[in-house]
């Protein structure tokens, strides 16, 4: 009961969107199982950390998962404190782990050209190009409605994103006649509102989605590569970033709410030039033959 009355008020005070609160809710059912439903009163720091440890030796979580976990469970007793449900806050003195900053893994521009070459159905031919093409979320793609494409335009609507932001993306143009196709090849049976869906005609999952894009990987044979969905999303902002579209434009249509997460890509496109020096460079890579260097 308490569960439900702390994703309500989510909802509902907090405006979370409805993939955040599914996440709360697994995490929060999660640590119910592992205390076998422990009354809350009864819950101590011990309990807690016991969970955190479980998560990280056992279940091998990364850093940046526990910190999720623990964020869930510090607003969940947040509120159980606020309402007047319990008295102490056992997981307050439970620091969160540190993320440590790692560059966005992206892929060349080569491959994700050759990667929108490999699918055959339109609907794939869609998924593939909205998320290369817009650098839009995967959660926010299986949440597109057919009513947020402006394709006259060359628009796109994301709808409660991360942060429960809206916020319009362009279109490429190269995309419109696909989009299109797609929605001429559907047979009616579809969701009527939702915009990418599965063979039965159901909204399609987040997982699904990852599915595809990895079947296509396979087919490209970008082979030494890791590739998701969120790695189509990274590979949006580099190559833009690359071909010097102004970073504040990159952040607008990603939908960060920091300029210093979109700043991330820069470190990416450090590396490229970096390697591409180390590449041309006498200097890098001929550092045997320093005394024919500026000969002639």
């Amino acid at each position: 009961m308490l569960l439900e009355d702390f994703l309500i008020f989510l909802e509902v005070e907090k405006g979370y969107s409805p993939n955040t609160i599914r996440e709360y809710s697994y995490d929060l059912q999660m640590f119910q199982r592992f205390t076998n439903s422990k009354p809350l009163e009864d819950i101590c720091t011990s309990d807690l950390r016991g969970f955190f440890l479980h998560l990280k030796r056992e279940k091998e979580y990364s850093p940046r998962s526990l910190h999720r976990k623990i964020c869930s469970l510090k607003s969940f007793y947040k509120f159980l404190k606020k309402e007047g449900f319990v008295t102490q806050n056992p997981i307050e003195s439970i620091e969160s782990p540190k993320i440590p900053q790692s560059l966005p893994k992206t892929i060349t521009i080569k491959e994700a050209l050759k990667l929108l070459e490999a699918p055959k159905t339109p609907r794939d031919k869609t998924i593939l190009y909205l998320l290369y093409g817009t650098g839009m979320r995967v959660s926010e793609l299986i949440n597109l409605d057919k009513s947020h494409l402006d394709l006259s335009n060359r628009f796109i609507k994301v709808v409660r994103g991360k942060g429960n932001k809206d916020r319009l993306i362009p279109l490429p143009d190269q995309i419109i006649p696909i989009i299109n196709e797609y929605l001429s090849s559907q047979n009616g049976n579809e969701d009527e509102n939702a915009l990418i869906t599965n063979r039965s005609g159901k909204r399609m999952t987040t997982r699904s989605v990852q599915r595809i894009v990895k079947k296509y990987k396979a087919l490209a044979k970008i082979n030494d590569k890791k590739l998701t969905p969120h790695v189509l999303r990274h590979a949006f902002a580099t190559h833009l970033l690359s071909n010097a579209v102004d970073i504040r434009v990159i952040q607008e249509l990603l939908g960060h709410s920091s300029l210093s997460t979109t700043q991330l890509y820069t470190h990416v496109t450090l590396e490229h030039l970096r390697k591409s020096y180390d590449k041309g460079h006498p200097l890098s890579s001929q550092p045997d033959n320093s005394s024919t260097i500026f000969e002639g």
